[in-house]
């Protein structure tokens, strides 16, 4: 309950800060120090597995989202605090051998596929993640119903629940891992204002989220609706497909990293070969990722 009260206090400041603006401006506090750091006298183990991780990949390692200087993370950060109206909760990972274990999994599913420039700034690394939306000064369900989501990738971090990892096999780490590695170029790309991603989005921009005309059925009435308007899946929501449709642009984006992680160009081709604007966009974000840094 602790945690909770202190995320609301953390959103009631940054309103109070948005509404304040025509006071003197305040010198912040701790200008000069790196929140995220690890001490350099401590020499506990799990300091010394944040400094080796820190050391190694120049990213850093969080097990806790009380930051050194007594601030909590926020995940849903942004310049502009009123925009973002997500709050997260967490329980923390119990032992040391838990920590290890939440390291090697990031060190070797998620880090070799992500150079330097895609790399998140920190990874918090958790058993469970608890999801609220802040509305009206209270903490209610979150709208999309997803109240313990896998993962969150943020501005500043990205968090991992290692309890959805516990029990995975191989080849199930290796799909989940994908998933994590299509949110975080996600979350990089749109950031982006380079102009391949602009001659993406000019594709779709006009359709973005649009209901379209009528009813469709199902996915072989609707699929190549989608596809003539350059587009290879449909919205969805809690409730489900809408073929009815167009995709958000955060859709069309994970849905053509996901193309451009797994498929060849001789077979996006041979697939979408009546649809040159389906291939056109799987070129530029299979150059879009590869500038940022995707390893394959």
């Amino acid at each position: 309950m602790n945690k909770i009260l202190a995320t609301i206090w953390l959103f009631a400041a940054a309103m109070c800060f948005t509404a304040c603006e025509s006071e003197d401006p305040l010198q912040p506090s701790n200008a000069d120090t790196n929140p995220f750091i690890t001490d350099d006298n401590a020499d506990d183990e799990e300091s010394l597995l944040r400094k080796e991780f820190y050391s190694k990949n120049s990213c850093y390692l969080l097990f806790n989202d009380t930051l050194n200087t007594g601030e909590l993370l926020d995940l849903g950060y942004m310049m502009t605090a009123s925009q973002n109206n997500n709050a997260y909760t967490y329980d923390y990972l119990a032992t040391i051998e838990e920590k290890h274990l939440a390291t090697q999994f990031v060190e070797q599913y998620l880090l070799p596929h992500l150079g330097k420039k895609l790399r998140p700034f920190s990874f918090l690394l958790v058993n469970n993640i608890n999801h609220f939306t802040y509305e009206d000064g209270q903490l209610r369900e979150p709208d999309d119903g997803i109240t313990n989501p896998s993962f969150v990738v943020g501005v500043r971090a990205t968090a991992i629940a290692m309890s959805a990892i516990t029990e995975m096999g191989e080849s199930e780490k290796n799909d989940y891992s994908k998933e994590l590695i299509i949110e975080i170029l996600a979350n990089i790309i749109s950031h982006q204002t380079i102009e391949t991603f602009n001659a993406f989005t000019s594709y779709g921009k006009k359709y973005y989220g649009v209901w379209m005309e009528g009813w469709v059925e199902g996915e072989e009435d609707g699929m190549p609706l989608q596809n003539a308007k350059s587009f290879i899946a449909p919205h969805q929501d809690i409730w489900g497909v809408w073929w009815t449709a167009y995709p958000t642009l955060d859709e069309d984006v994970k849905a053509f990293i996901n193309l451009a992680m797994n498929t060849t160009l001789e077979e996006v081709e041979e697939k979408y070969t009546e649809y040159p604007d389906i291939i056109s966009k799987y070129k530029l974000m299979k150059q879009i990722i590869t500038e940022l840094g995707y390893i394959k």
